[in-house]
């Protein structure tokens, strides 16, 4: 897919006390927008690597909108400061040079008279450059086309 047909997000988080720091370089399809979540970044620790302040524990929430059909995703940002094991039954793939897992899986979630199953595809790997384990979890209950939009996206994000 050419590069006009997605649009870059560079992701930063701050904290009072810790100041600011980078996440990541999310790429999104253009019919995407971003929006911050409910919740605001949990920024626990950061370090600096090449001179760079980088998320190193924490996290952080966010909306994804697909204008054109007005579904929407959550998609939450975990940053461990320790690599984690590869999840059982994970498919591979490669996310900005480093070896990446994917999983996907299903969850009943609303209110008990209304509830509908949630999918969730949950992506992880670990940057040596920044030493850190990087777990993007997107959510919804939309079109699979959408989850797959995402999926093919991810090989253009930048953690470092």
């Amino acid at each position: 897919m050419p590069t006009s047909n997605f649009v870059i997000h560079d992701i930063s988080v701050t904290n009072i006390l810790l100041g600011e720091a980078r996440l990541i370089r999310l790429v999104l399809p253009a019919a995407w927008g971003l929006a911050r979540g409910l919740a605001p970044p949990d920024l626990h620790a950061r370090h600096m690597r090449q001179g760079v302040p980088w998320l190193a524990s924490g996290q952080a929430w966010y909306v994804l909108h697909h204008k054109p059909s007005h579904w929407a995703m959550e998609l939450r940002i975990q940053v461990h400061p320790r690599q984690q094991p590869q999840p059982e039954g994970a498919e591979t793939l490669t996310i900005a040079g480093h070896p990446a897992f994917l999983t996907w899986t299903s969850r009943r979630r609303g209110l008990l008279w209304k509830r509908h199953d949630v999918r969730f595809m949950t992506v992880s790997w670990y940057c040596p450059q920044t030493e850190r384990q990087l777990v993007l979890e997107f959510s919804g209950w939309g079109p699979e086309e959408h989850f797959l939009a995402m999926r093919e996206a991810l090989s253009r994000v930048r953690c470092h």
